[in-house]
C-alpha cells in the first residue's frame, strides 16, 4: 500500500500540477476531519480492524493506512477533474431538439 501510495506522488508530482491555495485548505480540512472522526470510531470502538490486515502503525487509535485513501482521493480527483473537463471543452454536445 506504502509503495503504491510513493508510486502516485510521484506522478503526480511528474505531472507538475498547480496546487492552488483552495486545495491545500480543502486537504487540511480533510486531513483534520478524518482525524477526528477516525478517532471516535475506533475509540469506542464503532470500528474494529483485524490486526492481521494491519500494519500496526496507528495514530492516536486509528491504523495509518486510513490516511493512504484520502491521500489516494486528495492526489487523484484534481488530475481526474481537470481530465474529464478539458475532454467536455474538446468535445461539447450539441443541443437537442425537443
Amino acid at each position: 500500500m506504502l509503495l503504491f501510495i510513493a508510486f502516485l506522488v510521484g506522478y503526480i508530482y511528474k505531472l507538475k500540477l498547480n496546487l492552488n491555495k483552495a486545495w491545500r485548505y480543502t486537504a487540511l480540512i480533510s486531513f483534520v476531519a478524518m482525524i477526528i472522526f477516525n478517532t471516535y470510531l475506533t475509540a469506542l470502538p464503532i470500528v474494529v480492524y483485524n490486526v492481521n490486515s494491519i500494519l500496526g502503525i496507528k495514530i492516536l487509535t486509528f491504523p495509518i493506512e486510513d490516511i493512504g485513501y484520502l491521500i489516494m482521493v486528495l492526489l487523484l480527483l484534481p488530475p481526474l477533474f481537470e481530465k474529464l473537463s478539458d475532454e467536455k471543452r474538446d468535445h461539447p454536445q450539441k443541443p437537442t431538439k425537443h
